[in-house]
Order: C-alpha cells, then structure tokens, then sequence
C-alpha cells in the first residue's frame, strides 16, 4: 500500500506525480510508461534509467532544477529528499524567525548534490556540501553551477571520512544533515530492497560497520563541536539502529533528542536529531504510529503458484474465466504492468457467489433436465426450489461490497503465482474467493 498520505503535511508528493501529464509534456517519458486496459498510466520504477529521467523530470518541474545523474550512482529519490528537508525546516521554525539565514553541511552530498540543491532552491538556506569521492565532487560543482547556486552552495571534497565535519574553531553552522551508508560492507552481497536505486558506487551504499558505526563517528565529533553547530541530524535506515544511536547520545550528554519518520512509496526511512543547547527545541515527526496501525489492519497478502501446466496466457485466460463467473466489480484494472506483474486490479464483490458452488450446478442441471422433459410437477417443485437457491446465493446488491482486494497475477523466475491482498469488508469472503481461485487452478 502506498504510503503517500503519511508523507510530511506540505510534501508536494503526498499527491503522487501526474503520469499523463509527464508523458504529454515530456515525450522521452514514455519510454518508461505503459497504459493500461483502463488507460491509466504506470511507471516502471525498478528500471534504473526510468527512474533517473523521472527525477530529472520532477526537479526540473516542480524545482526549476538543471541536475545532471550520473550513470552508476544512486539516484536520489525526491520525495524522501524532501519530507527530511521539511522536518528540518519545522525544527527551525520552533527556534528562529523566517528572517534568520540558515547555513548547513550536508555530509556526503553525492555526486547530485540533491540536498544543498533543494535546500537552496526551496528555502534559500547556505549549504556546504563534502563528499570523499572526486567524480561525486565535479559532477556536483557541475550541478551547482548549472543552477548559478554558486552564491549559496559550497561542495568540499574531505579524506576517507577522518573528520566528517570540517567545522573550523570559528565557525557556527545552524544544522548539519546526512544520508549515510546504510549497510556494512558484510553485506555487499544482499538483496534488502532500497528506497534509492541499487546502483551506486560502493561509498554510497556500503560503510564498515554499517549506519550506526558510521552515525557513531558524527555523534562523537559532535561531542567535541558541542555548540558549534545547533541541530545535528542525519537520516536513519533501518529502525532497528535508532536505540543504540539514542542510547550512544544519552552517553555522551546531548540536551534534548528527536526522531522522525519518513514515509514514501512503499519505502520507510527515520531521522534522529540532537543538540547541546538547552535552549534549542526539537520535535518528533512520527506518522509512522498510524502507520503502523495501518499496516496492523493489512496482513501481509495470501499466495499460492499456479501449476507448472500453466503459461503466463493460459494462467491469464483462466484467472478472466474465474473472475467472469463470480461476477466480482473489478476497477483499477491493469494488464502486463511489467515484465513480472501480468495482471493486477482492485476487485469487489457485491454478492456471495462462491459458496455452494457444487449444488448450484446440481441444482442447474436438474433444471435443465426438466426443462428437456417438459415441465411436470415435479420439475415445478425442482424450479421453485432452485429459485430459493438463487435467492439465496445471489442477494440483492448492497452499497457497500462484502469484500474488496487486491489481485495480482505474477511471475517470479519460472513460477506464475497469484497474490491476494485484503483490503474492506469481511477477510473471510476474501479467502474463501482466494481459496475458490486455488481449488479451481488443476
């Protein structure tokens, strides 16, 4: 399920990009886009180049943002860029007046520079942007200049993370911000799921001992900075790693900590904020408690693999012909969304017509019996009774349906299975059509 609503209240994403409108203003969109049976428009999100011309296309739309992504690098997704930049933003907004010049440091900014871009751009803060990477340093200088942000955007190239913030004795930032290596380079090899894409130089993704050895080193200096700068802050991926970072700043003496949850996509991230001022406010940004309610009324999908007897257009054809003999409302109907997802759609049912399914056909056949016979009393009585069968099984339509779900029809490696996802109404129709689906797969 999409997380959108439990986005940042002023994140522009919580309503999600208009596909249509990106395919008829920028044509080279469509090479990634593909209509459905219903003619709305999907986009293929795994495919990396895809998701590197959207982000171009978003930044510049929605931002007025020249940005150039490299091939090879991550690519920055915007709407977790900017649900921290607006935690940041309120966090400021409990401290100062909307007239003080914010300046920040932004720890490896990436060879995007997407966050002093979009802190620049959006909220006219000074930025100073490092990164331990040559390439990431010139194509970031290059985006900086692209922009003529010149005046607001400082990149640093530093050394292999010695010192991850170059704070001189005399220098006062309002915030620091990062987005860090989130794995521990043991595992490389894994197969975790990323909000960005999988694509990145090994710096990107991949740190020894992971985020919260990496996050450690920042809270550390920043026990040595103290005040120098006000708000320390950084981006969290896993939540498992929030209560170690906490209790490590309890440790060292930090006044007050803040948490916040970052919610987009299907994706989840968390921020951890801190200072040594007594003075200085922070507050937790936490959508995540419904969140999680949410997630508590959603189980996880029921599935089952189709036999191997079955291809991806006779598991298709069949699925129609099951769906068809229910009678369920379908909407939000797509077909071959990608090369994996064959068939998905949102379907209702307004009226019990899985149950007895065997008697309802005994009871058919009868009367197609007597109606061969021409009808008699006994085949009156036959007639009548089916009617009640009838009535029972196919009741009149209610406003609201029995049940709604998700139905996906699938394909991973050689396997094609169906997914059924519950959504309204009451979870024991749902699996009993799941189940109805099931049987009749032989």
């Amino acid at each position: 399920m999409p997380n959108n609503q439990f986005m940042h209240p002023r994140n522009i994403y919580r309503t999600p990009p208009a596909f249509k409108e990106l395919a008829a203003k920028y044509p080279e969109f469509n090479k990634y886009a593909s209509v459905g049976l219903n003619g709305k428009i999907t986009f293929d999100f795994k495919n990396q180049d895809g998701l590197r011309l959207l982000t171009t296309i978003l930044l510049k739309k929605d931002f007025d943002l020249d940005v150039d992504l490299p091939v090879g690098r991550l690519v920055p997704t915007v709407p977790l860029r900017l649900n921290y930049l607006l935690w940041i933003e309120d966090l400021f907004n409990l401290n100062y007046d909307n007239t003080k010049k914010i300046k920040g440091i932004d720890i490896g900014t990436g060879s995007s520079c997407i966050y002093p871009l979009l802190a620049a751009k959006q909220f006219q803060w000074s930025m100073v942007g490092t990164d331990i990477n040559k390439e990431s340093i010139k194509n970031a200088i290059k985006n900086v200049e692209k922009n003529n942000l010149q005046h607001l955007i400082q990149v640093l190239e530093v050394s292999e993370w010695e010192r991850l913030l170059p704070v001189a004795v005399d220098e006062h930032y309002d915030f620091c911000m990062c987005n860090p290596p989130f794995h521990s380079l043991s595992k490389i090899n894994s197969s975790d799921d990323e909000a960005d894409s999988a694509v990145g130089i090994t710096s990107e993704m991949y740190t020894i001992g992971g985020e919260v050895d990496f996050i450690k080193k920042m809270i550390n200096e920043s026990e040595t900075l103290q005040n120098s700068i006000s708000i320390y802050t950084t981006m969290v991926g896993y939540k498992s790693s929030l209560d170690p970072l906490k209790n490590e700043l309890k440790a060292i003496g930090a006044c007050t900590i803040a948490e916040a949850g970052f919610f987009q996509g299907r994706n989840a991230r968390w921020g951890l904020a801190w200072t040594f001022q007594p003075d200085i406010k922070l507050k937790d940004f936490l959508p995540n408690k419904e969140f999680q309610k949410e997630k508590l009324k959603l189980r996880p999908p029921v599935s089952f693999k189709i036999p191997e007897s079955y291809d991806s257009t006779t598991a298709l054809a069949k699925l129609s012909e099951l769906l068809d003999s229910l009678k369920l409302s379908i909407s939000k109907l797509q077909s071959k969304i990608s090369e994996n997802v064959l068939y998905q759609a949102d379907i209702q049912a307004y009226e019990n017509t899985w149950t007895h399914q065997r008697r309802k056909r005994r009871m058919e056949k009868r009367l197609a019996d007597c109606k061969r016979q021409k009808t008699n009393d006994s085949c009156l009585l036959i007639a009548s009774d089916d009617e009640r069968v009838d009535q029972h099984l196919e009741t009149t339509v209610n406003a609201k349906p029995l049940f709604a779900a998700t139905l996906v029809l699938r394909k991973s490696d050689n396997t094609i299975l169906i997914d059924m996802l519950h959504l309204d109404g009451n979870r024991d129709n749902s699996y009993q059509v799941f189940q109805f689906f099931k049987n009749r797969f032989i």
